[in-house]
């Protein structure tokens, strides 16, 4: 009983540690941090979001990739990790949280960089019955606080803003969703917001099933209607980059990410 309790005290003495060096961090690099040159060339470039971001969200970017990148550790398989490679899979992970002023992901380790997408053999079980595929794989999320990102697929995604196609902001999504353990397609949220939360995404994610079930093409992409886990994760692609689209067409939708992100990137489009 006594270990019991000293394992739970040094846990939550790590995790109270954790939380305050990161935010920490973040507020300093945002007041006294100076963004590198080569890093702005980068997103320039690489990241147009960052160009459509008004200014104050744009300070906040740029102190969460500080922070992201210091804490992190980025693995390269078959692929060197440099600057800039970095910077931009960091982008995609902030750009989620710029919303909330703070950089999240404690509990994110380590990103696993490819070249390219790889191929994931699978035993899948329905009932009494196991079949076995390969699988391109372009991203995965895990629970224990792994990434693992397609490089070229990544460039891609980042490059066209505008297709409702992101590796980087779908693996990110998963990451929000399993703060609290779980990838059930609900992040840790306000306790006011769960209610409606429950409400509008069970009722879209159930509507987007009946259209493809319908032979139906729905607003989002086929593979939203997995789970609910990948219904936010691809919903927040859309959000992010069909953002006037998903506001005309899903405003109910639409409304509930903004409220939870705290962003509204159909108003960014002004700023291009």
């Amino acid at each position: 009983m006594l270990l019991f309790g000293a394992i739970l005290l040094i846990y939550v003495f790590y995790q109270a540690f954790i939380f305050l060096v990161t935010d920490g961090r973040y507020k300093l690099y945002k007041l006294l941090g100076h963004f590198p040159k080569k890093y702005q060339e980068y997103l320039k470039a690489y990241f147009p979001f960052y160009n459509r971001l008004p200014q104050h969200l744009r300070k906040r970017l740029e102190a969460c990739i500080f922070t992201f990148i210091k804490e992190k550790e980025f693995i390269g398989r078959g692929i060197k990790i440099d600057d800039m490679k970095k910077v931009l899979i960091a982008a995609d992970a902030c750009l989620l949280t710029i919303g909330h002023d703070r950089c999240e992901y404690k509990h994110v380790k380590s990103i696993f960089v490819y070249p390219e997408a790889v191929m994931k053999h699978e035993k899948i079980a329905n009932g009494w019955i196991v079949t076995e595929q390969d699988q391109v794989l372009l991203g995965e999320a895990w629970q224990g606080g792994e990434v693992i990102l397609s490089w070229r697929d990544l460039v891609a995604g980042n490059q066209n803003p505008n297709d409702g196609k992101n590796v980087g902001l779908h693996e990110f999504a998963h990451q929000l969703d399993m703060e609290d353990g779980e990838a059930d397609g609900t992040p840790p949220l306000p306790l006011q917001l769960y209610p409606r939360w429950s409400s509008i995404m069970s009722k879209e994610f159930a509507k987007l099933q009946e259209l493809y079930k319908k032979h139906k093409k729905g607003f989002l992409d086929y593979y939203a209607t997995t789970n609910a886990a990948e219904f936010f994760a691809v919903a927040t692609e859309a959000f992010f980059e069909k953002s006037e689209r998903l506001q005309k067409e899903e405003p109910e939708l639409y409304a509930i990410l903004k409220e939870y992100y705290n962003l509204d990137p159909a108003s960014w489009n002004k700023n291009r």
